[in-house]
């Protein structure tokens, strides 16, 4: 790139006026465009300030006719000398804070060090900006949220649009966070150094809950609109230094880091040119998404924004065009056009060595311009994100995510006999639950197990059968299977059963009870208690031995003489000493940082897991509160003296966590997942069966790697993506057509909600069968966008129904009259209907009602209210041999 006039006109001066290393020059141009100058040089002894002004102006002239000068200040090195003068450091491209710091840089470019490259790091800023309102910045930061939490992604969304923040309104954030990042940056604006903050970090987030996410979502409001916010707002400055040479941003993105550890944190800004709208673009972002409406107006302000933003010459600049009300060829040319010269205004600002390679990512950029129409929809919505308009912001994801979306799908089964060839490859075997060696292949990974793996990721909740004791177990009894099951992140884990069934050694609840009254009546406390338990099964599990110190030698003595099997009263006794006794408690705590600290010579984590707290404090009251506050106060107590290679999991009913109230229970906001399970996780069943096939495989891993690649961490839109090349995406054409893969999920899910996995493995063999039977009939073209047609399927669901009728007629063999007697008859009876067969096959149940609730308990049978009638589960239909017409 060309030097600018600026840079050209102070090495002239420097040419002229600068032959040592004591003379030089300092040059600047107001942003009004006036030239001040102050030149040092022995160039002017002898000359008064009059001929020393008439031959520097002359310079001026003839480099720069057009230019004004303002301040000339012209010294010899002795006139410096006595007035003290010294040479002004040049600003560094990091030390930028202002709108003014960026327009004064942007004027001298003579001035500038190269800027750094920002390095890459974790959690990546991304701040979206508009120079004005009304363009749908914080609709498409809402729905871009939304997008990369599905992806898999942790997200922290910051309201810093304070003086018109909406951001935790538009997600509907419920329950709101007590405080918001105002009271945050107002707190440390004004506290007197050395006090600590009450504000904590976990006290401004709320978390969205988003069903089916691999990721999660969590939102940090402005704060609660009051009088207060309003005084706050208007007292707080964007650039206040805190501790010492921090920026209030980067004291929140360490502590926000430290407690969430999030992929990307998203920017709402305040529009137009202010000090927030500054700290959002300059001090905080790595990457800018500018959205405007393309009209004339907008083009000329983001012209501007551009020009105070060039000394920024690493940030990354992408442009949205919003709400468009004419998205016609017609309509998008203006687009276009100001695109192309929004990014050639990029190219000139902050790209000082342009190649090939940058020239043509313009200009595929300049061709397909990102844009979102005007939708009505949108506009009337109370809150967001809208799940239906997901897909207009797919794109500015993309962008943040670092990933495409641009994967176009190539016809990869033109070739007709390859394609009988992957049909052929295809296996679906029924793996038996009970065999150990194959438990990788049959273990499904719900969307919970990567929010478990998380170190921060402490509380476990969910409501009984939601599979907390699996997870329990899984790191317990299949250890090897878990840590293949987390891709080699727990390779260099230590898993401990610190409480739960699969150490039976253990006090029972009995021997709570007494616990729990020696604690009170000796001021011992249930920390106390559980850190001692704690030491012991570490002693159990010889995860450590006693340093030689006189220190340990009680404390050794006492768990030196313990038995070495089973649970008898010598343990209860034990650890009622280490809690009460006060010089056995502090040791106690000195013998967990010497476990942690081996920990990590060794780089070691160790997980300690507990388990059946449900049943050994069965009942509510003082003796459950205390005993598990005493628990989670333990933890707390571990992270904060950093013992970073001790990680606890707590596996806890939730009615037990919501009925729990102590101090600073805030410490494990965004450190719980509640266990949930959903329909992508038999999907991602159904991915992993047919990737068996390696021609399969290689299938997928050219239309989506990154389903193979990590299909439990894969969202159900990337899963599905990737069974569309099995049986395709909607079952008959048009848009009101069912997906195929939601079809699969329902077909196979009986009415009590119930999903049978190997019926599953049996409807996709049919299928294949089915479709096999199609091969080498020229008269039956086949599909050129999936290798299983939909006849093939409802083949194959015919054979998982038969299956499954004949397990239900052996589970049931008192209800084999009744069974039979469904034969063509309708899958969606009345009432009297089915009171008839009733009476003529199952009479042995004296009453209706019982036995109309007892098939719908097991899933045969539901109740329609709307439409007065029983409907038959699907999963039963054709092996009872029913009537499906009109059970929809």
């Amino acid at each position: 790139m060309q030097e600018s006039w600026q840079v050209l006109l102070k090495q002239e001066i420097k040419n002229q006026y600068v032959h040592n290393s004591d003379e030089w020059v300092d040059l600047n141009i107001s942003t009004s465009g006036l030239l001040n100058l102050t030149v040092v040089s022995d160039r002017f002894i002898n000359l008064s300030p009059p001929q020393r002004k008439e031959q520097i102006s002359s310079l001026l002239k003839s480099q720069v006719p057009h230019l004004s000068p303002g301040f000339l200040s012209l010294y010899t090195l002795q006139d410096a000398h006595s007035l003290n003068l010294s040479q002004p450091q040049v600003l560094n491209a990091t030390s930028l804070n202002t709108w003014q710091d960026l327009a004064i840089q942007a004027a001298n470019p003579q001035n500038q060090l190269t800027a750094p490259q920002r390095e890459a790091s974790l959690p990546r800023t991304v701040t979206f900006y508009s120079f004005k309102g009304g363009v749908g910045r914080t609709t498409a930061l809402t729905h871009v949220a939304w997008i990369l939490a599905m992806r898999g992604r942790k997200v922290v969304a910051v309201d810093l649009d304070l003086e018109a923040p909406g951001l935790s309104t538009a997600f509907n954030l419920k329950p709101q966070p007590k405080y918001g990042i105002v009271d945050y940056f107002y707190e440390r604006s004004y506290l007197p150094e050395g006090v600590e903050p009450n504000i904590s970090i976990a006290e401004i987030f709320g978390e969205v809950r988003i069903p089916n996410a691999t990721g999660r979502l969590f939102v940090v409001p402005a704060g609660f609109l009051n009088l207060d916010y309003v005084s706050k707002v208007d007292d707080l400055h964007a650039t206040t230094v805190i501790d010492g040479d921090q920026s209030l941003w980067s004291v929140f993105k360490r502590e926000i880091y430290e407690q969430l550890k999030p992929d990307i944190i998203l920017i709402d800004s305040r529009t137009g040119i202010n000090q927030w709208g500054a700290l959002s673009l300059i001090q905080a972002a790595d990457e800018a998404i500018i959205f405007l409406f393309p009209n004339e107006q907008n083009k000329q302000g983001i012209e501007l924004l551009l020009q105070s933003l060039q000394s920024l010459k690493k940030l990354s600049i992408n442009f949205v065009f919003s709400p468009v009300p004419d998205i016609t060829k017609t309509g998008l040319s203006k687009v276009k056009e100001i695109c192309k010269f929004l990014f050639e205004r990029i190219k000139i600002v902050t790209n000082e060595n342009n190649n090939e390679e940058d020239i043509d990512n313009y200009q595929s950029k300049i061709e397909e311009p990102l844009v979102v129409p005007y939708i009505q929809l949108i506009a009337l919505a109370d809150n967001y994100p809208i799940p239906a308009l997901l897909d207009y912001y797919n794109k500015i994801a993309n962008l943040i995510d670092e990933e495409t979306d641009d994967l176009q799908r190539k016809n990869v089964l033109a070739n007709s006999e390859k394609r009988w060839t992957i049909i052929e490859s295809l296996q679906f075997p029924e793996v038996n639950a009970a065999d150990t060696e194959h438990l990788g292949l049959i273990f499904q990974r719900t969307t919970d197990f990567e929010k478990f793996l998380d170190d921060t990721t402490c509380l476990i909740r969910g409501r009984k059968g939601t599979g907390k004791t699996a997870l329990y177990s899984l790191f317990l009894k299949h250890k090897s299977v878990g840590q293949k099951l987390a891709h080699g992140r727990l390779d260099n884990t230590v898993f401990l059963s610190a409480h739960g069934r699969f150490q039976e050694s253990r006090p029972t609840r009995d021997e709570f009870q007494v616990i729990h009254r020696h604690l009170q009546q000796n001021d011992g406390t249930w920390e106390s208690f559980w850190r001692a338990y704690l030491l012991l099964r570490c002693h159990q599990e010889k995860l450590f031995k006693f340093p030689r110190n006189n220190k340990f030698s009680r404390l050794k003595e006492i768990i030196n003489k313990l038995p070495t099997e089973g649970w008898q009263y010598e343990f209860t006794q034990a650890l009622l000493q280490l809690s009460t006794d006060y010089d056995l408690r502090l040791i106690a705590k000195d013998v967990i940082n010497i476990i942690n600290q081996e920990a990590q010579k060794k780089s070691q984590k160790l997980w300690f897991l507990y388990d059946d707290l449900d049943e050994d404090f069965r009942q509510a009251g003082e003796v459950r509160q205390q005993a598990i506050t005493g628990l989670f106060q333990l933890i707390q107590s571990c992270d904060a003296n950093r013992l970073t290679a001790i990680r606890f999991k707590v596996f806890l009913r939730e009615d037990i966590w919501n009925r729990l109230i102590f101090d600073n229970r805030s410490h494990f906001n965004g450190r719980d997942i509640l266990l949930q399970w959903t329909r992508v996780d038999f999907l991602r069943l159904a991915l992993r069966q047919v990737i068996q096939s390696q021609n399969f495989k290689n299938l997928i891993d050219k239309f989506s790697p990154i389903a193979v690649e990590s299909i439990d961490q894969a969202s159900e839109e990337v899963i599905d993506k990737a069974l569309e090349l099995l049986w395709g995406s909607r079952r008959r054409t048009g848009d009101k057509a069912k997906y195929v893969s939601r079809w699969v999920y329902e077909r196979l899910t009986d009415s009590s909600g119930t999903t049978f996995p190997r019926s599953l493995s049996i409807l996709l063999e049919g299928a294949k069968e089915q479709e096999l039977s199609y091969k080498g009939k020229s008269s039956i073209q086949p599909p050129t966008d999936r290798l299983l047609r939909s006849k093939s399927l409802e083949f194959g669901l015919k054979k998982a129904s038969e299956k499954r009728c004949d397990e239900i007629r052996e589970e049931y063999r008192d209800l084999a009259n009744f069974f039979e007697s469904l034969k063509l008859k309708s899958a969606f009876l009345t009432q009297d209907e089915l009171h008839t067969i009733w009476q003529d096959s199952a009479h042995d149940i004296a009453d209706f009602e019982e036995f109309a609730s007892f098939l719908s308990e097991i899933g045969i049978i539901e109740w329609r209210e709307k439409e007065q009638r029983y409907k038959f589960a699907d999963i039963y239909v054709y092996g009872f041999e029913m009537i499906r017409q009109g059970a929809v």
